[in-house]
């Protein structure tokens, strides 16, 4: 999987105003990153709604991986790049974390609990679907396009 974006409809009102609406696949770790721009109009995938085996498959399958491995620093952006070895331990690390964590989602099915809860267990690595609408996406990109 990757992150794409797919205009659904767009039209321009007589008096100019525009209005675009989209189809958004991101990693659900950035979902709260959108949810900040009160400019657009969203609606996403609910993880409580899907099935805990549908999401577990979903994850083993197509799991969410970091493209860039940025290193720490202050605020708000990673600085440089791992290295290519580093990036590669990364990866790793980042695979073991998501086979625990599905091991443990089924464990917590297999005691019962309800998707809203267990699916929350791996949601690093799970996609989201958005539909968004937008007169504007100027502050979204002015905020969000980094070097």
């Amino acid at each position: 999987m990757e992150i794409a974006a797919e205009v659904l409809a767009h039209s321009i009102a007589p008096c100019g105003a525009y209005l675009a609406t989209m189809k958004w696949i991101v990693p659900r770790s950035i979902l709260s990153e959108i949810n900040t721009h009160r400019a657009l109009s969203r609606n996403a995938a609910s993880s409580r709604a899907i099935p805990i085996n549908k999401m577990l498959a979903t994850i083993n399958e197509h799991p969410f991986i970091p493209k860039v491995w940025g290193t720490n620093q202050k605020g708000m952006q990673a600085g440089a790049e791992l290295t290519p070895a580093e990036q590669a331990q990364a990866t790793k690390r980042w695979l073991e974390a998501r086979r625990s964590a599905v091991a443990n989602a089924q464990i917590l099915q297999d005691l019962g609990l309800h998707k809203q809860i267990v699916n929350r267990v791996v949601e690093p690595w799970m996609w989201t679907t958005i539909i968004v609408s937008a007169t504007s996406l100027d502050n979204v990109w002015g905020l969000r396009c980094h070097p």
